[in-house]
């Protein structure tokens, strides 16, 4: 994305006025790192976020709850959304509801394998609208995943499961994810283009959206990817941060 093909890309994209500018948090924004709960934006990346956001629409679209990601970005003005899509796009009480009783459901059939689960080293962790199985501290990554899918397998009603790093996230079936949650807030702001940049499989829904007005980015090169484009590492997103800000200066002195 940073090569000279890649910057007039975003040139173009930066030139547009109501152009939005997405990103994730897990691996993104922030550095993946063992204890989820540790996970922060640094000191350069809170700054470079910060002053895009104040020349451009500006969103963080997150598989962690709003609860979870707000203290996480708090000061930056940008568009929050949580829970893969699920929170922060004015959905209806109704689905949200919805959501949250499967969850509730699937909690009391996960808690009679609770210890199945400890044994293999998950953590389970209730996010309200959807259920995330976390191994990253698991000695054998292979038997807590056999753990996770025997328990998934009795849940009711089936899950849409997405696999993220070292992580299983079972989300209420329906329409609503990050690709939908990211065509919504285009529409809400009046998007002519919009940037989406994330690192993991929960974010090909986005990479796969059949719409020629976004421009998906992943971090690191893979072969099995939706995304048109990469960085070839997280600790350049700052470096997109800071050209995607001059870039908006350029056309604010226009």
């Amino acid at each position: 994305m940073l090569s000279t093909p890649g910057k007039r890309v975003l040139d173009r994209l930066a030139g547009q006025a109501e152009a939005l500018f997405a990103f994730d948090f897990d691996g993104t924004l922030a550095r993946i790192v063992q204890d989820r709960h540790a996970a922060v934006l640094t000191h350069p990346i809170r700054e470079a976020l910060h002053a895009l956001a104040v020349t451009a629409p500006t969103a963080v679209i997150s598989g962690r709850s709003l609860a979870d990601l707000s203290p996480r970005v708090d000061g930056i003005p940008a568009h929050l959304i949580g829970n893969h899509g699920l929170e922060g796009l004015h959905t209806s009480e109704r689905v949200m509801h919805q959501a949250q009783d499967c969850c509730r459901a699937w909690l009391k059939t996960v808690s009679k394998d609770e210890r199945n689960l400890t044994r293999a080293g998950v953590v389970v962790e209730d996010k309200t609208y959807s259920v995330t199985f976390h191994y990253r501290q698991a000695c054998s990554p292979q038997l807590a995943r056999e753990a996770i899918f025997h328990t998934v397998s009795m849940l009711a009603p089936a899950p849409r499961l997405v696999l993220g790093k070292a992580v299983v996230n079972a989300i209420p079936s329906g329409n609503l994810h990050k690709g939908s949650a990211m065509l919504e807030l285009m529409h809400q702001l009046k998007s002519s283009g919009a940037l989406y940049v994330g690192d993991d499989d929960t974010d090909e829904d986005v990479f796969s959206l059949p719409d020629e007005r976004i421009v998906t980015v992943r971090i690191g090169k893979k072969a099995a990817t939706a995304a048109q484009w990469y960085l070839a590492r997280q600790s350049q997103i700052g470096l997109l941060l800071q050209y995607l800000t001059r870039a908006r200066g350029r056309l604010a002195s226009a």
